[in-house]
């Protein structure tokens, strides 16, 4: 006897909430979030990735399914520079993180710039969205296209409303269950990218950095013959659409931290993108979003990170030895840690950016 949709959507759920308990980097958590939900919602294309909390940029570490590569450069450009239904920045904001295009456009898609576009490249009769949210930040998005149908049914989109938050969970966590490693030592790299969003010229030392940076989407540069990551290509289309810098953070494959600037040239519509090992005060937000601190509860690690006892915790922040066991004890449980060692040496010692106990201290 074959179980009811609402049955299996219940098992497909359960099955990705265990996933997000194994803490698993973000490229193989959302490859296996991918299968599990294409297994159980029809989904013809599909493109998933991990984004920058603070920008809400995708920061590489992604999976793309059946999406053609001319779909990647329209794709940001209509969503930074033409108002539309369903943008990610406005579904992070808010109250549903999950939406159906039919739904929002009252069942003439049509009406959507960006579905207009991206029907010239393929079939995407139906289009679903959503935004993986943790602590009141966005850690992930989703985009996902049926052909010949009208929309994405009401039990599908409660099973995307149910596992958006565990995913959220998952990919937050996969920052510091994985921790970061040094760079190797490689200098800034710069990049200029013309308003097609092709890349135009660039030193050896971004070409290097293109190939490092775990990419949702390879691109190809037809005119130098190398890959592109889309992290660049994107990065440069939000400066060009706003016409401010922007900035982006994005992991290489061996988990170095990259800070990518873009901003728009004096003159043309060049934007010149530059790429570089992150700083400490760079990364450090992200950790403390993640291990989800108190500012309390900050105090008192920052406290023990430079070697004071209990009771001169308690002196120093004016709180009862009581208290400050009792933060202790919580933060021990957040980190995963059962040692004040084990807890310097997590927070600290494995993301280890130049003076990073300063940073998390600015951080807070």
């Amino acid at each position: 006897m074959t179980a009811s949709p609402s049955l299996a959507f219940a098992r497909t759920a359960r099955r990705i909430d265990a996933l997000a308990d194994e803490r698993l980097p973000a490229r193989a958590l959302l490859d296996r979030v991918s299968e599990e939900l294409r297994a159980a919602v029809p989904i013809d294309a599909l493109f998933m990735a991990a984004t920058d909390p603070q920008t809400g940029l995708a920061m590489g570490a992604g999976v793309v399914h059946q999406m053609p590569q001319t779909v990647c450069r329209p794709f940001w450009e209509y969503e930074f520079e033409v108002p539309d239904f369903n943008k990610f920045d406005e579904l992070a904001r808010g109250p549903h993180q999950v939406a159906d295009l039919h739904a929002a456009t009252g069942g003439r898609p049509e009406r959507s710039a960006r579905w207009r576009e991206i029907r010239t490249h393929m079939d995407a009769d139906a289009e679903l969205r959503a935004v993986f949210n943790a602590g009141g930040r966005t850690w992930g998005m989703l985009h996902a296209n049926r052909a010949g149908t009208s929309g994405f049914a009401p039990d599908e989109i409660a099973l995307l409303d149910a596992i958006a938050p565990m995913i959220g969970r998952a990919l937050r966590a996969s920052l510091i269950s994985h921790p970061a490693k040094p760079d190797s030592g490689r200098g800034v790299g710069m990049a200029i990218v013309d308003g097609d969003g092709f890349v135009q010229t660039a030193t050896p030392e971004a070409y290097a950095w293109f190939q490092d940076i775990d990419t949702a989407y390879e691109l190809p540069d037809p005119v130098h013959g190398a890959i592109v990551p889309s992290e660049v290509m994107v990065a440069a289309a939000e400066a060009r659409a706003r016409g401010v810098a922007s900035r982006s953070r994005a992991r290489t494959r061996s988990g170095v931290w990259l800070l990518i600037h873009a901003n728009r040239l004096h003159s043309g519509d060049g934007t010149a993108v530059v790429i570089e090992p992150a700083k400490a005060s760079e990364v450090a937000p992200l950790i403390v979003d993640a291990y989800e601190l108190t500012p309390r509860e900050l105090d008192v690690t920052r406290a023990l990170a430079r070697g004071l006892t209990t009771s001169e915790i308690a002196r120093e922040l004016h709180l009862s030895r009581y208290t400050v066991q009792d933060h202790l004890k919580a933060v021990y449980e957040k980190v995963g840690v059962g040692s004040r060692g084990e807890l310097v040496a997590k927070v600290f010692a494995d993301h280890y950016y130049d003076d990073l106990s300063a940073s998390v201290h600015r951080a807070a």
